[in-house]
């Protein structure tokens, strides 16, 4: 079934998809986040050493479900096997609305301005195809600075002699140090290191109308009960679905991007009761990751890309 037009459909409702979605909902766009996860809550954290989102042979709270969503996992010898996503060679993501960003430690990292110039500094090592970036920290340093105070960063990076410039620090003081981390901290100034509170995107003290971190020890792989983790599904998802132009479709596996000559024009995907659907845009946006990404433009072929979108030989 075709839908009715929309200026824009987002593929995952996950770390860059939410942030696309905030940005053109507030400009005024009408869009559509298409999830083949489902809304986490807080009852998904359970607390369980055992069963977390990184050891997923006891279940895995926030998907993918098994059955739904098989890989094919290739070994050095070209031999061809199907995995599931509670087995440890699927290389398993959250897959729900935030997507990793529910699960995650939460390290707000920035590049640092020579990453951007890997070749410059390095040279280019025989057989690489290692090259600069096209843009560079600078190009990148308001867009960091934005997300970090839009979503919540806490952490001191000052005493960081490595850090590239920044317009402002972050917006959040540092979480208190742990008794290991003070002993730990004290001994690095004395080998003349420079030990510094790492950015991280939990609530140090109440943000954004959120409360502060309870510094419980189950925060890598488990859902925050205290909603104090900052990910994009309770940063900027809300504040998009807020305007009344974003819609957030759960349970949608999308199947293919089809073309209008050179231009994506729509998504074909099975909604959450596996009935085919296919939901015309403006403008198609990939946000599904590396693996999952990569599967849908290789599935979207057509004469133009006969091997798949972005494949053209």
């Amino acid at each position: 079934m075709s839908l009715p037009t929309v200026d824009a459909v987002i593929v995952s409702a996950g770390a860059g998809g939410g942030v696309v979605a905030r940005e053109l909902a507030e400009a005024g766009l009408s869009v559509v986040m298409l999830e083949r996860g489902r809304w986490p809550t807080n009852a998904d954290c359970r607390k369980d050493d055992l069963r977390n989102q990184r050891t997923s042979a006891l279940g895995h709270p926030f998907g993918p479900e098994d059955g739904r969503n098989p890989r094919v996992v290739v070994d050095a010898s070209g031999k061809k096997r199907i995995v599931q996503p509670s087995e440890g060679g699927y290389q398993n993501n959250a897959a729900c609305v935030g997507s990793g960003t529910v699960s995650y430690g939460a390290m707000a990292w920035r590049f640092m301005p020579q990453d951007f110039r890997m070749r410059t500094h390095c040279g280019t090592p025989a057989g690489s195809t290692l090259d600069d970036w096209p843009i560079s920290y600078d190009d990148l340093e308001p867009f960091y600075d934005k997300a970090e105070w839009e979503m919540g960063v806490s952490g001191d990076v000052d005493p960081d002699p490595f850090k590239g410039p920044r317009k402002r620090g972050l917006p959040m003081p540092p979480l208190p140090g742990s008794r290991e981390c003070e002993v730990l901290r004290a001994a690095a100034k004395q080998l003349g290191w420079h030990p510094f509170d790492v950015p991280m995107l939990r609530n140090s003290v109440p943000y954004n109308g959120r409360q502060a971190c309870m510094r419980c020890r189950w925060c890598v792989g488990h859902s925050c009960e205290v909603d104090a983790k900052n990910g994009t599904q309770n940063t900027v998802i809300p504040r998009a679905l807020a305007t009344g132009n974003c819609e957030v479709r759960t349970g949608c596996m999308t199947k293919q991007i089809l073309m209008n000559g050179a231009r994506a024009a729509s998504v074909a995907y099975f909604d959450e009761r596996g009935r085919p659907q296919e939901q015309p845009a403006g403008i198609v946006i990939l946000a599904a990751a590396a693996i999952e990404t990569a599967r849908l433009l290789l599935n979207s072929k057509t004469a133009l890309f006969p091997q798949g979108l972005g494949n053209r030989p």
